[in-house]
């Protein structure tokens, strides 16, 4: 802007004598915003005797490019002014430019010696003459003194396509060091050198002890965890003797009256039920799932065990049952009643008699008279848990169809 308007004055000087003089109000010079544009000269205008035009002074902390033919007008600013060494400082560069054309920074931008650490920008906002967009330069200088940022371009595309650049003013700034205030600051002496024992065996007897501590506590830590998560056996009420099961579960088949209402099978079936159970939990014998054809071996091979009881006895008494169940027969009510009272019998003459008197006494069995009687065996003993029908599971219907035994 300058130099056009030299030249402007100049040829107006010499166009001075054949021209009259006319007073002209003075060209305010363009904003930053507004883009420098070269002014003609007229040949009828003549300067001003006494008054030049001046440029007004840029603040401080801005550095303007000098006008040129760009139609893009860019001022800079570092802050803060001043600062110390390794500071983040910022490089703000405002670029004001027509409608329609577009700015962006080169790729691969250094500033040396300036260290460049990122690169922001901000989106165009409209002045009303134009548009305005800052560029955000993050940097950091590692001397100390007066410092100058470098010159560098700015790349700017015409409405046409045309690619140009522009460039930034350089702006001066100031680096202070990290000393105290001090117009001749002294180096401090070195601390004496400290005598270390090598090996030094307290160390190593530290690191040890130390080591040992933490692995033993680990340990600890997982042997208490699996004290913690251990099975613990649960302690059960002993089980009730199977004689006592099967006396009062004929209790409740003799209440529940099935042959009176003439439900013959499924009163035959639980007294069926109640006496392999019976077997099973007294003598061991597995019998409830077992036919009674089956069931005749276990017996023969038990005949001992269950004595009074004999095994015809037992087979015979389950095969009439067996015609009932399978074979449909309808004995008289009579008969059912007598059919329990046969089983009660059977449990009856095998339930062990506990010992009346001294210890060194042998128990003495009233079931079949007089005499001694051997003793059932261990695995045989009353507190083995019968495996009966539960007495609630005792049902109110009529069972359905039976399949017959050998199917």
């Amino acid at each position: 802007m300058t130099l056009s308007l030299l030249h402007g004055l100049l040829l107006a000087a010499l166009l001075a004598p054949a021209v009259a003089p006319a007073p002209e109000p003075a060209t305010p010079p363009p904003t930053p915003t507004q883009p420098a544009l070269p002014s003609a000269p007229a040949p009828s205008v003549a300067p001003l005797p006494a008054a030049a035009p001046v440029d007004e002074p840029a603040p401080e902390d801005m550095s303007s490019a000098p006008a040129t033919d760009s139609p893009v007008a860019i001022s800079a600013r570092v802050t803060p002014d001043p600062s110390q060494i390794g500071d983040l400082l910022e490089l703000e560069v405002t670029v004001a430019y027509p409608t329609g054309y577009a700015v962006n920074v080169p790729l691969g931008l250094k500033l040396d010696p300036m260290h460049l650490v990122s690169v922001e920008e901000s989106e165009p906002e409209s002045t009303g003459q134009g548009l305005r967009k800052v560029f955000t330069f993050t940097i950091q200088h590692f001397a100390v003194g007066e410092a100058k940022t470098p010159s560098f371009p700015i790349t700017y595309v015409a409405p046409d396509g045309a690619v140009q650049t522009a460039q930034v003013p350089s702006h001066n700034f100031t680096v202070t060091a990290l000393l105290a205030n001090e117009a001749e600051p002294k180096r401090q002496g070195e601390d004496p050198p400290i005598s270390l024992e090598y090996p030094n065996h307290r160390a190593e007897t530290a690191i040890y002890y130390t080591a040992g501590a933490l692995v033993a506590g680990f340990v600890s830590a997982l042997l208490w965890l699996r004290w913690r998560r251990r099975p613990r056996p649960v302690v059960l009420p002993p089980p009730e003797p199977a004689d006592r099961v099967a006396l009062r579960a004929l209790d409740r088949l003799k209440e529940a009256d099935y042959a009176g209402r003439g439900e013959f099978q499924l009163h035959y079936l639980m007294l069926t039920e109640i006496l392999k159970g019976y077997l099973e939990g007294r003598f061991g014998i597995d019998a409830l799932e077992r036919t009674t054809d089956e069931l005749r071996a276990a017996l023969l091979r038990s005949e001992a065990a269950i004595a009074p009881l004999k095994p015809t006895e037992v087979i015979r008494f389950l095969q009439q049952c067996d015609l009932v169940k399978f074979a449909r027969f309808a004995p008289p009510p009579s008969e059912a009643s007598a059919a329990v009272e046969q089983a009660r019998g059977m449990v009856v003459a095998t339930t062990p008699v506990a010992p009346a008197g001294p210890k060194d006494q042998a128990p003495q069995d009233t079931s079949s008279g007089t005499g001694p009687k051997e003793q059932a065996p261990k695995d045989m003993s009353s507190s083995a848990a019968p495996k009966l029908v539960p007495e609630s599971d005792i049902p109110t219907e009529p069972v359905p169809k039976f399949k017959e035994e050998g199917e």
